[in-house]
């Protein structure tokens, strides 16, 4: 149905939402509803790299149609680099199963998908533009109580999943502990190390390179480690852009291209080491550490499985060290919000991971 739309979330016209709207695809449809006019403009330029957005306002033929008038769609990147990472971690058909699946299970506030796309390499979504709630900023980072709020909605999100026994319901969830998945990403990391280090290497401490040239090939070793410990479901892309603030002090979360079983100590590294700023993640890191373990507890995770969580934390940097040499290394930065949202990401993890000395755990491995 949608291979001859456009490619170009802001060239989807009238006729094109009116079929999406009515069929819905893996969403639930609204046969009948007819969509008068729309006026788009590009969403998220700079900060979204595996995906396009755009944000619509459509008129209804019929005004009492019972739909909002506010989306936001989304299809994939049409950035090489960004469409062979995608590709390799098949984030859109992972997206489309979110949605459409494990969206329904889970407390953490989404929008509500309007139209789930997925044929071949062409993927559409049409969420609720949840206006006036506002994106936070990766570059500027949290605010405390922003922090706060972030962590929180992550236990809430690990809790219900944790160390519970595989549920057949949920076999397409991608895991870390897939066969071939370590081994493909470790032979993808060490090829794109070069590469990584011409571009970014001369930002970064040389003692996080080091870490980095070591761990890549114990990766492996990396994964029986965290295999040892309770896994859960991860978002892995756990940051500010994909996080939507409330007036009413609510947060809701976007862009599950990634989401997978994995530790949940990853998702809390990954927010905590490239999202704060320096001197605030020294400043709250303890206590937000305390609050995610605490907000586990909280909803049902046995204390016993939370008792390795700061040093599982402090290992996570050093996976994404590596996550982030090949992704990074791979998609281009179009514009200076996009270069200064890569460099500030990569100088704040290698901060953490040697503050935390993450690189005494590669014996381990």
């Amino acid at each position: 149905m949608i291979q001859n739309f456009p490619d170009d979330p802001t060239q989807l016209d009238a006729d094109h939402l009116t079929l999406l709207f009515n069929d819905g695809g893996l969403a639930s449809p609204n046969p009948g509803v007819e969509v008068a006019s729309v006026t788009t403009e590009p969403l998220a330029v700079g900060s979204a790299f595996l995906g396009s957005l755009a944000s619509i306002e459509v008129t209804w033929a019929d005004t009492a149609t019972q739909l909002p008038t506010r989306f936001v769609t989304k299809v994939p990147t049409q950035d090489p680099g960004g469409r062979t990472v995608g590709a390799m971690l098949n984030v859109w058909a992972r997206e489309a199963q979110f949605y459409a699946r494990l969206a329904p299970l889970i407390t953490t506030s989404v929008p509500t998908c309007r139209a789930n796309f997925i044929e071949g390499d062409k993927a559409i979504l049409i969420l609720d533009d949840l206006h006036p709630a506002r994106p936070g900023d990766q570059i500027k980072g949290p605010s405390s109580d922003e922090a706060h709020l972030a962590v929180e909605a992550l236990a809430q999100l690990h809790a219900p999943f944790w160390n519970k026994p595989s549920n057949p319901a949920l076999d397409w969830v991608p895991g870390i502990h897939g066969p071939g998945v370590v081994e493909g990403l470790g032979q993808a990391m060490a090829s794109s190390l070069p590469r990584f280090v011409t571009r970014f290497g001369d930002l970064l401490p040389d003692q996080g390179l080091e870490w980095l040239h070591a761990f890549v090939p114990v990766l492996g070793g990396w994964q029986r480690e965290l295999m040892s410990k309770p896994l859960t479901i991860t978002h892995a892309d756990y940051r500010l852009a994909n996080m939507l603030f409330g007036s009413d002090g609510k947060i809701s979360v976007i862009d599950w291209q990634t989401a997978m079983f994995s530790g949940g100590a990853t998702d809390l590294s990954f927010f905590l080491a490239t999202n704060l700023l320096v001197e605030s993640r020294r400043t709250l890191e303890d206590e937000l550490i305390r609050t995610y373990v605490d907000t586990l507890i909280g909803h049902g995770v046995e204390p016993s499985e939370t008792v390795t969580i700061r040093e599982d934390y402090e290992q996570a940097h050093l996976w994404w060290m590596g996550m982030l040499a090949n992704n990074l290394s791979n998609i281009e930065t179009p514009d200076e919000e996009s270069r200064q949202l890569f460099e500030a990401m990569l100088t704040r993890l290698y901060s953490a991971a040697l503050d935390a000395n993450s690189g005494r755990y590669l014996t381990n491995y």
